[in-house]
């Protein structure tokens, strides 16, 4: 363990001096400031979340490193609350937000919070991250709200909670509603089956007007054929993962069973195209938004391009119902405060405004779901503007019945190939029995970096 520590670190430092040659090179002259995050700061000892209106605060300027500039408008909300503290985002880029943490901390400028876009126990096991337990345990806003059960399970490892859920993004069935109309199909009820979804695809495909049930899309794969499969009773988890996260199920004869149903589609029903076909059409069947197509896999993103650019009727459907659940499909976004942050006592305030009412409903308006369980919230689903005329019960069944997408806390995830495969199976027509060696391995895998993490 002490000499896997200490590679993470020599990796960091290593990071650190690149960026700092680099900047030597080119047009940037920043110092190395040496980084405090192993100095260790009590948390927050505030009784109050909101400051009294006569104090005279510092101003205070945080870093949020995130690959979303759409949160402009939340940010200045924080600031009428908090008015000595500003949001300035760091965008990603494409760059690994580890680099990036380290060049800022080379340029003696640190980050305060981050988005994560790896497994959280490499930010923990590099003492990136702070244990967020103390914060919560004392914050006022979180003692006050019901949060779902299990809510920081995914992102809580050897009893530290790493991040929270900055924000719950759900998915739901996007249907083109006149696309049904035109092939005599009626709006599929909420409780449909997966076996109506199959037929309603086969219905409304016509290759001659070059239209079919579903979108080539990889989502497919990657939402619903886990669901379906933890719907059916197959898995416990979204992934194929099985209850306690340590094993994949992808090789097993029933998982591999749901993966030859979803290329069934493909190979026998002809209801969505190959990568090929597609190819071969121009890859109008790529987009839900070109009208095409029937069935697509939606989440927030997609809502301000359907809401302002769609030429007809759409809407949302939860996911299908199998043999033993209905089960949706839900990804939460982790928020970390970083242990290099020099102002973390402000930055656990944006931690914890993301919990109130106010960015609950905004973020709603925005089309995720509400985090914190609360009658208020719940009825805002009817209010919000972004729901209007559209099947608001389909919403809340989705957040209701959300599972989780598991991973910034299972040793080796990176290393899990599950996507890749998936689609050279279901979209070029690759051999299925691949699954079995690879899952094999992932599984040995995974198994020996847990434990050597012990």
């Amino acid at each position: 363990m002490k000499n896997k520590r200490g590679f993470t670190w020599m990796l960091c430092i290593v990071l650190m001096f690149s960026v700092i040659l680099t900047a030597c090179s080119g047009n940037n002259g920043g110092t190395n400031a040496p980084s405090n995050a192993a100095e260790a700061t009590d948390p927050p000892a505030t009784t109050d979340n909101q400051p009294a209106p006569e104090e005279n605060k510092e101003p205070v300027t945080l870093k949020l490193i995130s690959w979303s500039d759409s949160y402009t408008e939340l940010y200045k909300k924080f600031n009428e609350k908090y008015p000595w503290i500003t949001i300035e985002q760091v965008p990603v880029n494409s760059q690994p937000i580890m680099e990036i943490i380290a060049s800022l901390e080379a340029a003696g400028t640190p980050a305060d919070l981050t988005w994560i876009d790896s497994d959280l126990i490499t930010f923990d096991q590099a003492g990136l991250v702070e244990d967020l337990t103390p914060y919560i345990d004392k914050d006022p806003t979180f003692q006050d709200v019901q949060l779902p059960e299990g809510f920081f399970d995914t992102m809580t490892y050897k009893e530290k909670r790493l991040a929270v859920p900055f924000v719950d993004v759900p998915m739901w069935i996007l249907v083109n509603k006149d696309l049904l109309a035109k092939h005599g199909v009626e709006m599929p009820a909420n409780d449909w089956t997966y076996d109506d979804f199959r037929e309603v695809a086969k219905k409304i495909t016509d290759p001659e007007a070059g239209e079919y049930g579903l979108t080539t899309q990889p989502e497919f794969q990657m939402r619903v054929l886990s669901t379906k499969a933890i719907a059916d009773g197959h898995a416990a988890n979204i992934h194929y993962m099985n209850e306690d996260l340590t094993q994949s199920l992808l090789n097993t004869p029933d998982v591999m069973n749901d993966v030859r149903w979803l290329s069934d589609f493909v190979w026998k029903d002809g209801s969505m195209q190959s990568n090929a076909k597609a190819a071969e059409t121009g890859d109008v069947t790529r987009e839900f938004i070109n009208g095409k197509t029937g069935f697509a896999i939606g989440g927030d993103w997609v809502l301000p391009g359907l809401k302002k650019d769609a030429k007809f009727e759409w809407d949302v459907l939860p996911f299908p119902r199998g043999k033993v659940s209905q089960p949706g499909y839900s990804i939460y976004g982790p928020l970390s405060l970083l242990s290099g942050s020099k102002h973390k006592e402000e930055a656990f305030l944006w931690i914890s405004f993301q919990f109130s009412k106010e960015a609950q409903k905004w973020k709603i308006d925005q089309g995720a779901n509400a985090s914190v369980i609360d009658p208020e919230l719940t009825a805002y689903y009817d209010e919000t503007p972004m729901w209007e005329g559209k099947n608001k019960e389909a919403v809340k069944i989705a957040k209701e019945n959300a599972k989780i997408q598991p991973g910034v806390t299972v040793p080796a995830w990176s290393e899990y190939n599950w996507n890749n495969i998936l689609n050279e199976i279901i979209f070029d027509g690759a051999d299925i029995n691949r699954l079995i060696p690879e899952t094999e391995k992932w599984n040995k895998r995974t198994l020996e970096v847990r434990e050597s993490l012990k």
